[in-house]
């Protein structure tokens, strides 16, 4: 039996190498054409922009929301834009804008996004238009709300249990997105006690600092001894003028407590980097739903920050045990 000649084997062995390198190679390609075209998307050609009502430093809502994208922006690698400080009146020009330079994902980090969005949407089909807690009436638009009667609860039930004077006090923007969490936070007093008197008082916007603050020592005037307070540029103000005065307060969106260690008793926080993950990832596999998408307690996208050490232990515990009931399937957030 003739022998194997060395050269030829090797030779005929680096060819078939080659054949289902190239072979390999074809069908990773193929399936990178087809998964382009199944998505519509890929990350390196991604063009992003984000819109901000109020500016991107006030350690609250609009920072968490620049926060949350530049980290998604190292996962995904698109290229991003930053407009802040944009006035409701120039809303529709800065979408329409962004929308004529061919971005593909257009991000309205408020409610106020919501109408300049619908009136802009129809006129360039191929952006995404995303904003919260607003209308999502065409197909290339989505809006996040969040379930926040039983999150207004929650904070109410805190409020109320921490309360000395049995006087609590509630800041909010009036808007109507605001007004289910205004509802939950009444209820969760009355459940405690329902002597306890709530103070509500409202500003006109999420940028209204003054009239937060004036709010503000009002409250604390009438005896009010905790106060929440659901601003975006205005919390901050808020707590330090509690502070000065002794008063706890409730801090929102993000873990507030480092603006007064010793006064905040805790931090409801809207998990806007979980918003925008899902967000992003949904939007690069062509998932993202039009319309309106819900999160709350139930989901972790709302949920209360570590308790600040004057929160006594048997308060802590029965807190908690609340947060079980409310995240239960059967939940509710009546008192």
């Amino acid at each position: 039996m003739p022998k194997l000649q060395l050269f030829p084997v090797l030779f005929a062995g680096l060819v078939v190498g080659l054949l289902l390198l190239i072979t390999s190679q074809f069908f990773t390609s193929m399936k990178h054409i087809r998964d382009l075209n199944e998505s519509g998307h890929t990350s390196e050609k991604l063009r992003v922009a984000l819109l901000l009502e109020g500016p991107s430093y006030d350690q609250g809502w609009n920072s968490s929301a620049l926060e949350s994208i530049t980290e998604m922006q190292k996962r995904f690698g698109f290229s991003l834009e930053i407009a802040n400080n944009i006035k409701p009146d120039q809303i529709t020009k800065v979408a329409e804008k962004f929308a004529a330079n061919d971005f593909d994902l257009i991000l309205g980090h408020g409610v106020i996004f919501s109408r300049p969005f619908t009136e802009v949407a129809p006129k360039h089909p191929r952006s995404r238009f995303v904003s919260f807690n607003g209308e999502a009436p065409h197909k290339n638009q989505t809006t996040i709300r969040y379930d926040m009667k039983p999150t207004g609860h929650l904070v109410g039930v805190l409020a109320a249990k921490m309360s000395k004077a049995g006087k609590v006090g509630y800041i909010l923007v009036d808007k109507p997105p605001e007004m289910d969490q205004a509802e939950g936070f009444l209820e969760g007093v009355k459940s405690v006690s329902a002597k306890t008197k709530v103070v509500i008082e409202t500003v006109p916007d999420f940028s209204d600092i003054d009239g937060a603050v004036k709010v503000t020592r009002q409250m604390i005037d009438q005896g009010v001894d905790v106060i929440y307070t659901t601003g975006d540029s205005f919390n901050l103000a808020v707590i330090t003028e509690a502070q000065h005065a002794k008063v706890y307060t409730i801090g929102y969106i993000a873990d507030q407590r480092y603006i007064a260690p010793d006064y905040v008793l805790a931090s409801m926080i809207q998990d806007v980097r979980q918003c925008y993950r899902i967000i992003m990832e949904q939007y690069v596999q062509n998932k993202l739903p039009s319309g309106q998408v819900i999160y709350g307690l139930a989901e972790g996208v709302n949920h209360l920050s570590p308790f600040g050490p004057m929160v006594p232990e048997k308060i802590r515990e029965e807190i908690n045990r609340e947060v079980k009931r409310l995240t239960e399937p059967h939940g509710s957030s009546g008192g």
